[in-house]
């Protein structure tokens, strides 16, 4: 927090300079001034919080500075010290919105009382700013959300053309015409979330959306629209005279992947529609950019899967899962599904067509399997997404359905003690990078059940208990320590340091060096 003094005579500056305890009203910073102009140059550059202000001052009184503070809309808190008691003066501060009115010569506890109802005054006049600005960032957030699936609707031919949707592109910044059009599909989109985002999916959108403005930024206008949780829609514009040729487009698309992978660590497969599109033509388009999505090949996606080479049918391990299912063999399931991927892996090539089709056998067995082993309990919903676009996560993925179908008929207590052994490692591993799927493949179970069980036996999620049991550690390093934060974000495990921060503040409503400073002061 800033504070200016603005005062002709030097001795007075100085005065109330050495008769105030300035940390004791959290003021960082004390600026100086010997006439109104130059008190004015300093608030436009530094927005201090408090202005101490002399009425009689050279080049521009007191009078002039506080109606241009007023007109110009700063929210600098005034206290009027000055040696005349004129009405013209006070007129003044009371149009500045000044908190006292201070008579030369003036007391220590007359200053000391003044700035403290100025300091009041300036902390409740910014946090209601800053929930105005809360409160308009939510609206925008919300009426962004609601164009983005207005939009979705029509590109996933839910809905047809229409001026609403016209009016769209204009609000978004697209033109109707020249319009490139790119498929996304990530690929580690759920486990970056859970590790890297403690599964804060708005954070980790939010993140994508400003690596790719920052990288297209300079080529063209562009859109990024979810299309649903799997497949996203990228559109680049050409602007003004300048086209985007399907090479230029393609190199565009390379450098967002590349910029994705290097920032976040995200593994995205991309599909291109060839041709220019309009807004009238975009969802024919999006069908051309899937089909060039559908033929990538998973296994290298560089490259197209062409051959015939045949493929090895997962239908043919049913009698093998349904006997593990029966005995309750967690192992036995993810040998035998390990070994159809592995024989996958040594075909050499997969499409995501064929992977898709491989899903579907796959949830048809999960399907039939649950109807035969069904118990009185709360039916399994053991399914498996469609767009999965990595082999070794769809492996994991159907383990764990399988899974799922094994613990709901399997013995209660032991799955206790399980989440029980679950709880004990978290608190000896903290610090580590810890997430559902991890603890899933350590301790077989699948993570609906570790996240199931350990609210019903904790009261709690996992991830919530594992982020206050590290802001616990955190508060304790930051009294007993010196500890840098950054240093303490990757002690308590994360690789952010400014996520650590954000996260601690939202716990505990401070930073963690205005806890470590409250802490110590107090």
């Amino acid at each position: 927090m800033k504070v200016l003094i603005a005062d002709d005579e030097e001795h007075v500056r100085e005065g109330i300079e050495l008769a105030i305890d300035w940390d004791k009203f959290g003021i960082t910073e004390r600026l100086t001034a010997e006439d109104g102009r130059q008190a004015l140059e300093l608030i436009r550059l530094h927005n201090p919080a408090v202005l101490f202000c002399d009425m009689s001052m050279p080049n521009m009184e007191g009078t002039e500075l506080l109606r241009l503070l007023r007109e110009e809309g700063w929210s600098t808190q005034v206290i009027v010290v000055s040696g005349y008691d004129a009405f013209s003066y006070t007129q003044a501060a009371i149009r500045a919105n000044g908190v006292d009115y201070l008579l030369k010569p003036f007391s220590k506890s007359d200053l000391e009382h003044a700035l403290m109802r100025a300091v009041a005054a300036w902390q409740q006049k910014e946090s209601s700013l800053c929930e105005n600005r809360e409160t308009e960032y939510r609206i925008r957030k919300a009426d962004a959300l609601l164009d983005e699936q207005k939009l979705a609707s029509y590109f996933n031919g839910e809905t047809a053309l229409h001026e609403g949707i016209r009016s769209l592109f204009f609000k978004i910044g697209l033109s109707k015409e020249q319009l490139r059009v790119a498929l996304v599909l990530p690929r580690n989109r759920m486990g970056l979330i859970e590790r890297r985002f403690f599964g804060d999916g708005e954070l980790f959108v939010f993140a994508v959306n400003n690596i790719t403005h920052e990288t297209l930024k300079l080529y063209n206008s562009h859109y990024l629209c979810r299309l649903d949780g799997d497949q996203w829609l990228l559109i680049t514009a050409a602007e003004g005279t300048i086209r985007l040729t399907s090479g230029e487009h393609r190199r565009c698309m390379d450098k967002v992947k590349e910029a994705w992978r290097s920032t976040l660590g995200l593994e995205v497969l991309i599909g291109l529609c060839e041709t220019e599109a309009s807004v009238e033509t975009l969802p024919s388009a999006i069908g051309a950019a899937r089909t060039s999505l559908l033929k990538c090949n998973l296994l290298n996606p560089g490259s197209r899967v062409v051959s015939g080479k045949e493929a090895p049918r997962l239908t043919a391990q049913q009698i093998l899962l349904q006997s593990a299912l029966k005995n309750e063999n967690k192992a036995y399931v993810a040998d035998i599904i390990h070994s159809f991927t592995q024989a996958l892996r040594e075909r050499g090539e997969l499409s995501l067509k064929e992977l898709q089709a491989y899903t579907m056998e796959a949830n048809l067995l999960l399907e039939q399997a649950g109807r035969l082993h069904k118990s009185d309990n709360e039916e399994v919903d053991a399914f498996m997404p469609q767009w999965i676009s990595d082999l070794d996560e769809w492996e994991k993925q159907l383990v764990q359905m399988w899974w799922m179908l094994i613990e709901e008929e399997g013995n209660g207590n032991a799955g206790n003690r399980g989440i029980q052994a679950i709880y004990d490692y978290i608190h000896r591993h903290f610090q580590e990078e810890l997430s559902l799927s991890m603890l899933s493949e350590r301790f077989r179970f699948s993570p609906q059940y570790i996240a199931k069980k350990f609210k019903e036996l904790y009261n709690t999620t996992l991830m919530t208990y594992l982020t206050e049991l590290r802001m616990e550690k955190a508060k304790s390093l930051l009294l007993h320590t010196d500890m840098s934060v950054s240093t303490m974000a990757g002690s308590l495990g994360y690789t952010d340091d400014n996520y650590f921060s954000r996260v601690f503040k939202k716990q505990t409503g401070v930073s963690p060096l205005q806890y470590r400073k409250q802490r110590r002061d107090s």
